[in-house]
């Protein structure tokens, strides 16, 4: 089986992602988002994001995230409204400590093999044009995860220019 392309975002995207992450943050609070891409494309580029707490207003309430079934909804709706599909989803840790907690590694955002997700250190506090300090974690099913620390060789995502 052929190794899937790598997801490419856009670096203008990244870091308007992450601006908008330690934003939403304020510091104290562990924030997230989804990236997204063209549903009818057979390539992983990220065309836009949209935060958790925009789909799942109570997503960020408790101080870590919790998302429920109403932003599950929202998100397979605006997918299916504008031709989208979910590539990854990204969010926050209060350190700098990027490894899965065991809630992330045992409730993946979404549960389907090869589904990516990304954390970043210190509430979004970090570097804004890098992948640099970032996890980056890629499903296995059964709650196994292979896991890449910035941009390392084989790591399932890049920053592209465009």
């Amino acid at each position: 089986m052929a190794a899937e392309s790598p997801i490419t975002i856009p670096t203008l995207t990244w870091a308007s992602m992450v601006k908008e992450l330690r934003e939403r943050g304020r510091g104290m609070r562990e924030s997230g988002a989804f990236l997204l891409g063209r549903s009818q494309s057979t390539d992983r580029h990220v065309v836009r994001f949209v935060c958790y707490d925009d789909l799942d207003p109570r997503a960020l309430t408790d101080g870590m995230i919790t998302f429920h079934e109403e932003g599950y909804s929202a998100l397979w709706d605006l997918c299916r409204a504008q031709k989208m599909k979910v590539l990854a989803d990204v969010h926050t840790h209060p350190t700098s400590d990027v490894r899965q907690s065991w809630i992330d590694a045992t409730h993946p955002m979404l549960a389907t093999i090869g589904h990516v997700g990304l954390i970043l250190p210190f509430y979004g506090f970090t570097r804004r044009w890098s992948l640099a300090g970032v996890g980056v974690h890629a499903f296995r099913g059964s709650k196994r995860w292979d896991s890449w620390y910035g941009p390392q060789k084989g790591c399932p995502v890049q920053l592209s220019l465009w």
